[in-house]
């Protein structure tokens, strides 16, 4: 992935008054959260139990807004007294409503999404309390035009940095920064409270893709076991009750250093214990006697050079390339869009203003045969391919692994 986060000591303190400057915001300030939260000292003056029950209470009571749509109850989870505070209930606002209508295009209806905490770190001084956590997001959804709809769910895992103040006796969040995985499509969503009018929403025609589940790969790239890892080390593993949302430590984790996501593709492609496509001297990742793990070579954690080496070194095929609606649409060659020629353990680039920008693994499909992908920062587990896409400037390349 390209570097998406600039250090700058002057980010915290610039004033923004308008949603595109609070987008940039967060933005500016995922580096400040991936730091924060990489520690797991917690302060033995702090009940870091109790601390953990009340952001978990908020930020389930915050999913909760995600099906009902009242904008207005999140208000008396924040600080808007103070920019920082406003500027973080701005960004739920948009939030809900960009799934609000991601999830009105595809006439999907979400029927329960809840959150819980891994709490990492914790800080207090006079004025608030400071934590740094992980929120493990479950998403559970439906078609609505299906006869006996099929139960869908997938897992999200955020990293925050996040403030509390205590006013009149309740803790509220006073800032609250977090690698968004919605934040390249709230550009077209305001902080209003308003009422979401879903009336003018044009739906999508995305035909069912039946696909079929009964695996048999066969060749040096295994598919089955490049699956099993990505779900493993995606970090929002939901469907195991043992996992710790970790990534695997014999890799380098490069979230505080422009993204992960390629680094993770290509352990996916790459790992023994994953696909087991060998390295060679373009592609590979070598032990770093210095900080005791492996880190990678360019082509192996940079998301353009990624790119450009499958696609030129044979590993990869390209399938099509193009927008959500140029890879959806029916045409001679793909009938039902270009997503019915995805394998498991193939991948999906996403090319934001026309630089390479992030990179997921094809890990299933849901109940109407939409793709669903892995990948790391932000931490998706089995989520629709294309949510949290949204702007006009995205396109995609759909990449088979021809190993």
């Amino acid at each position: 992935m390209k570097k998406l986060l600039k250090y700058t000591s002057c980010t915290l303190v610039i004033l923004f008054f308008t949603s595109f400057l609070v987008s940039k915001t967060y933005k500016a300030n995922l580096s400040f959260a991936n730091s924060f939260f990489s520690s797991n000292v917690l302060s033995k003056e702090i009940d870091k139990e109790e601390l953990k029950e009340v952001i978990e209470t908020i930020y389930n009571e915050r999913c909760k807004v995600f099906i009902n749509s009242d904008l207005e109850s999140l208000t008396k989870f924040y600080d808007t007294s103070k920019n920082h505070g406003k500027w973080s209930l701005d960004q739920e606002v948009r939030r809900v409503k960009y799934l609000k209508t991601w999830a009105c295009q595809r006439d999907i209806e979400f029927t329960n999404i809840n959150s819980k905490v891994i709490l990492k770190r914790a800080s207090s001084n006079k004025s608030n309390i400071r934590l740094g956590l992980k929120e493990i997001y479950t998403f559970e959804y439906i078609y609505k035009n299906e006869e006996n709809p099929t139960k869908n769910k997938f897992g999200i895992g955020v990293d925050h940095t996040v403030s509390l103040i205590n006013q009149n006796n309740e803790w509220i969040i006073s800032n609250d920064w977090y690698t968004d995985c919605f934040h390249d499509a709230l550009k077209a969503y305001s902080g209003e409270m308003k009422k979401i009018d879903l009336s003018k929403v044009e739906k999508l025609e995305i035909p069912k893709i039946e696909k079929d589940m009964n695996f048999n790969y066969n060749g040096k790239y295994n598919r089955i076991k490049a699956i099993e890892y990505a779900n493993k080390y995606s970090g929002a593993f939901i469907d195991d009750d043992n996992t710790d949302y970790k990534y695997n430590k014999k890799y380098k984790n490069y979230a505080g250093l422009g993204g992960d996501c390629t680094n993770f593709a290509s352990q996916v492609l790459g790992d023994k214990d994953a696909g087991g496509i060998p390295a060679d001297y373009t592609w590979f990742p070598h032990s770093s006697k210095k900080e005791g793990v492996l880190v990678g070579s360019k082509a192996w954690v940079n998301a353009d050079a990624f790119k450009n080496y499958i696609l030129y070194s044979g590993k990869g095929q390209l399938i099509k390339k193009g927008t959500f609606k140029e890879l959806s649409s029916s045409t001679d060659k793909h009938p039902n869009g270009a997503f019915e020629k995805l394998e498991l353990g193939d991948l999906i680039c996403y090319v934001k203003g026309g630089k390479t920008d992030h990179f997921a693994v094809v890990t299933g499909w849901d109940s109407r045969g939409y793709p669903l992908i892995n990948s790391h920062t932000t931490d998706r587990y089995n989520v629709p391919w294309d949510l949290g896409w949204g702007d006009k400037d995205i396109s995609f390349y759909f990449i088979h692994i021809r190993k």
